[in-house]
């Protein structure tokens, strides 16, 4: 699974994704409810996903299997943003190196490295990486193929039952 982002773009028809505060690069989420967060994350989402290819990329994603423990390792570098998919199932995060702001539908923070969060089922990231940042996610499976843990884990839609508003 490769992650999809953009670099040092903004959303026009929406308003900008990122702003300056106080000289620090933050989300632009003026309505804090749940449902607006949710909303807006999806409209940037497709207007990402609606980029010319040479302003999206991709991260490879490190993938390590042990004993039903899935990791996902992701290299972000400085001033990436990047949106995540919609996770299905609980997971741990580890903010294992860098600086980085993370916006759900749940609440916005910014993490160092040695930072450690469970997340639960139905929650998409959104990130801005103020440093080169190394992110990890944490799943139990029972799967032992790449492919179909993926299936598992991770949608791009977002399904009745996973409403965590």
């Amino acid at each position: 699974m490769k992650v999809t982002y953009g670099n040092g773009f903004e959303m026009t028809k929406q308003g900008a994704l990122l702003v300056v505060v106080d000289g620090q690069v933050t989300f632009n989420v003026p309505d804090k409810s749940p449902a607006a967060i949710r909303s807006q994350i999806r409209r940037w989402t497709k207007n990402l996903l609606d980029l010319p290819s040479g302003a999206q990329r991709e991260f490879d994603v490190t993938h390590t299997l042990i004993d039903g423990v899935y990791t996902r390792t992701l290299l972000i570098p400085k001033s990436s943003l990047l949106i995540g998919q919609i996770h299905l199932k609980e997971c741990v995060n580890i903010v294992a190196k860098g600086d980085i702001s993370v916006l759900t539908e749940t609440g916005m923070g910014r993490f160092q490295a040695g930072h450690v969060a469970v997340s639960a089922p139905g929650i998409q990231k959104v990130g801005y990486a103020h440093e080169d940042t190394v992110f990890i996610n944490v799943f139990r499976t029972d799967e032992t193929e790449i492919e179909k843990i993926e299936a598992e884990i991770a949608t791009t839609e977002y399904a009745e039952d996973l409403i965590c508003l």
